[in-house]
C-alpha cells in the first residue's frame, strides 16, 4: 500500500507504507529520531521535488542539499518554524507553489542563477515587514512572484539588467499599504529598465494604490480632502491613466446621463422647433429611442466643443448643464490626448 497522503490537487505519495499510514515526509507530529531520519532520507534520496512535505523544524538548505540538482520544487509544503535559504547559490530552476510558511523565512545574500518561481504562497502576517531577499542577487532571465499571500518587503533585493520580474496578484490588506507601495514600485523599476511595457501600466495602478494619502503630510484639512477626491477619481475613472478602456466606458457614460438631462429640459433646432420628452405623448420605445438618439448627438458635440448650432439649449438650467458639459469635457479630452501621448512613448 502507499502512502494515505493526498494533495488539494490529488497528487498521491508513491512511497510504500502500511494501510493507513503516512509516511515521514507527510507525517505530522514526528519524534525527535523521526525527524532525524526525515532529513536523513532527503539526502540520501537526493530528493529535488518537495511534494506536500512537513518541515517541522528549522530547515537550513545549506544543512540539507549537499548534492547537485536540476531543479527544486516545493509544492503544497508546510515550514512550521524557520526557513533558511541564506548564503546558497541557486544553479537549478527552483519553485514554491502553494507552500505554507509558519515562521520566518529568509532568502538573505544568496545568488539565484536560475528561473525562479514563487506562486500561491502564504507567509505569516508577523513576517510581513521583513526584508526576506536582503542582499540576494537576482542573475536568472525569469523571477515570477504571483498570488502570494502576506508577501514581505522585496527591498534589498538585487536585480541583474536581463531579468524580467513579474509581480502579480500579490494584495494587502489597508493596514500593510506601504508594503505594496514598495513592492510594486520595486516591480515598476525593473520593468522600466528592460523596457517591460507590458506589465509597466499594472505595476504603476498598483504602486499609486497603495501610495496612501496621510492627513499628517498635509498643512489644513481641505488640501487633504482634495487630494483624496482626485485620488479616488484618477483611480476610478482611469485607474491612474493606465485602464484607457475604463476611461473611455466613463466618457460614454458621462455623455449619455447629459442626454438624458438634455432631453428633461428641451433643446430648439435651427428651424425653430422644440424637442422635448413628453411622458404622456411617448407610446414606443422606438419612439423614445429615436429622440434619446437626437439628444445624444447634442450631448457628443456639446462634450466635444464642436458645437454645430444646430440644436440650443432651452432655459437657464438647460445653460448651466451645457456649461457644465464642456467644462468636462475639455479637462477629460486633454487627459486621454495625454494618456494616449504617454503610451505611445512608453
Amino acid at each position: 500500500m502507499n502512502c494515505k497522503w493526498k494533495s488539494k490537487n490529488n497528487k498521491f505519495c508513491n512511497r510504500n507504507m502500511k494501510s493507513g499510514y503516512t509516511c515521514i515526509f507527510h507525517k505530522n507530529n514526528k519524534t525527535k529520531r523521526e525527524n532525524i531520519l526525515f532529513k536523513h532520507y532527503i539526502k540520501k534520496e537526493k530528493i529535488t521535488y518537495f511534494l506536500g512535505f512537513c518541515f517541522e523544524e528549522d530547515f537550513n538548505i545549506k544543512e540539507i542539499l549537499n548534492y547537485k540538482y536540476n531543479y527544486l520544487i516545493f509544492e503544497e509544503c508546510i515550514f512550521y518554524k524557520k526557513a533558511d535559504f541564506s548564503n546558497f547559490i541557486f544553479k537549478g530552476k527552483i519553485k514554491f507553489l502553494n507552500c505554507k510558511f509558519l515562521d520566518e523565512v529568509w532568502f538573505f545574500d544568496s545568488n539565484i542563477d536560475a528561473n525562479f518561481i514563487m506562486e500561491g504562497n502564504y507567509f505569516e502576517e508577523k513576517i510581513i515587514n521583513n526584508k526576506i531577499f536582503r542582499n540576494t542577487n537576482i542573475n536568472c532571465q525569469s523571477f515570477k512572484l504571483t498570488g502570494n499571500t502576506n508577501l514581505p518587503r522585496l527591498d534589498g533585493i538585487a536585480f541583474s539588467k536581463e531579468t524580467k520580474f513579474i509581480l502579480r496578484d500579490c494584495h494587502y490588506t489597508k493596514n500593510y499599504n506601504y508594503i505594496g507601495k514598495v513592492n510594486y514600485t520595486i516591480a515598476e523599476i525593473q520593468a522600466e529598465k528592460i523596457h517591460d511595457d507590458k506589465n509597466i501600466g499594472y505595476y504603476t495602478y498598483y504602486e499609486r494604490k497603495y501610495n496612501t494619502i496621510n492627513r499628517n503630510d498635509f498643512g489644513n484639512y481641505g488640501e487633504y480632502l482634495i487630494s483624496k477626491v482626485l485620488n479616488y477619481i484618477a483611480r476610478e475613472l482611469m485607474g491612474y491613466g493606465e485602464h484607457l478602456s475604463k476611461f473611455f466606458i466613463y466618457i460614454i457614460s458621462i455623455i449619455s446621463i447629459f442626454a438624458f438631462l438634455y432631453m428633461l429640459i428641451g433643446v430648439t433646432t435651427a428651424s425653430g422647433e422644440i424637442i422635448k420628452f413628453d411622458f404622456k405623448n411617448t407610446n414606443s420605445i422606438f419612439g423614445f429611442l429615436k429622440m434619446y438618439i437626437e439628444f445624444w448627438y447634442f450631448s457628443v458635440i456639446t462634450f466635444s466643443t464642436v458645437g454645430f448650432g444646430d440644436m440650443t439649449i432651452n432655459g437657464i438650467i438647460g445653460k448651466i448643464l451645457v456649461c457644465l458639459e464642456v467644462f468636462i469635457g475639455i479637462t477629460i479630452q486633454s487627459t486621454w490626448a495625454a494618456l494616449i501621448i504617454k503610451r505611445m512613448f512608453r
